[in-house]
């Protein structure tokens, strides 16, 4: 369980409550991501699944000198988690061993009872002083030299929210790869994806298929690195906000809402993107607009890891 550290200053020690989902570790790795552009950080990861070593050092900075077995973990300035099973572990790990706690998403306990809280701006809740909105979900950013002819399509499948359609989707890739022949597009498909999607968008000069079953585990944050333009599927939420992320020039391909006459709060936070320009609509045209900035500025993890530094750390 080493920390990762860099630079020579005496790093910021940094315990990171995880649960297994990788939508929620992914929250917090961008989130130290984003503090690691400016700080030496040590890292140390409890999963919170398998708790024996998080008790241990829980207990041995409780007993002290007086512990049978001593922490081999430096007790934490920063505590982060994001998801169920982490709130209470934040709040012990403050109160046993000090430092600040950070939960992303609403907790399910009191909010006041955390040092900060990042929340999804379309998610609803009651607005408190240690409450921040941010743009969707914080998550790292790939590094990479962006390449103009690279572009991906990202597709999800089957979903609560909205109504899946092979032929349509498929119809839709297939316009976006004509729309823009100078790009080369990669279609990405998801474990959500439907048989027979694949046959459905046939091939093209321009269009690369690639499956998921068939992908080395970090193949997308490659990809996402080096696009300059990204098509994702409304209901591939985290995908949306990782392309983002990742400073590309960002369109949705939207789908009919099972409910329509209710938004959920994903459909929300897409609403909110296409109102603020930060995405594009497939029904408003093919083509992404050059007018479009990549990454519509500062990367949100950047945003919220120097909030956490001027809110919280002062000069620790």
């Amino acid at each position: 369980m080493p920390g990762t550290m860099a630079g020579a200053e005496t790093p910021l020690v940094v315990w990171r409550l995880i649960d297994g989902k990788p939508g929620h570790e992914k929250q917090s790795a961008g989130l130290v991501q984003g503090l690691e552009a400016s700080r030496r950080l040590a890292v140390y990861d409890f999963d919170m699944r398998f708790k024996a070593l998080f008790w241990r050092q829980v207990r041995g900075h409780a007993l002290g000198a007086r512990a049978p077995t001593p922490p081999d973990v430096p007790s934490p300035t920063l505590i982060l988690g994001a998801g169920h099973r982490t709130h209470l572990g934040l709040l012990i790990v403050r109160r046993v061993c000090g430092g600040k706690c950070v939960a992303l998403m609403k907790p399910s306990l009191p909010t006041s009872w955390f040092d900060l809280v990042f929340v999804p701006r379309h998610d609803r809740y009651r607005r408190r002083r240690n409450m921040v909105e941010t743009e969707g979900v914080i998550c790292p950013a790939p590094e990479g030299e962006k390449d103009p002819r690279a572009g991906l399509i990202l597709i999800g499948g089957e979903s609560r929210h909205f109504r899946w359609a092979n032929e349509e989707v498929a119809d839709t890739v297939r316009a976006i790869a004509r729309a823009a022949p100078e790009v080369v597009w990669q279609v990405c498909d998801s474990r959500r994806t439907p048989a027979g999607f694949r046959a459905g968008v046939g091939h093209s000069d321009n269009l690369r298929y690639r499956a998921w079953a068939e992908t080395s585990s970090d193949f997308l944050e490659r990809a996402l690195a080096v696009a300059t333009q990204v098509w994702v599927t409304v209901d591939s939420a985290s995908m949306l906000y990782e392309a983002l992320a990742a400073r590309a020039r960002v369109g949705v391909i939207e789908l009919p809402r099972k409910r329509s006459a209710r938004l959920n709060k994903h459909s929300r936070g897409v609403a909110s993107l296409l109102a603020a320009g930060r995405v594009h609509s497939a029904g408003s045209g093919l083509r992404l607009p050059r007018a479009q900035i990549d990454g519509g500025g500062e990367p949100e993890h950047r945003r919220c890891a120097q909030i956490v530094v001027e809110r919280l750390l002062g000069d620790a």
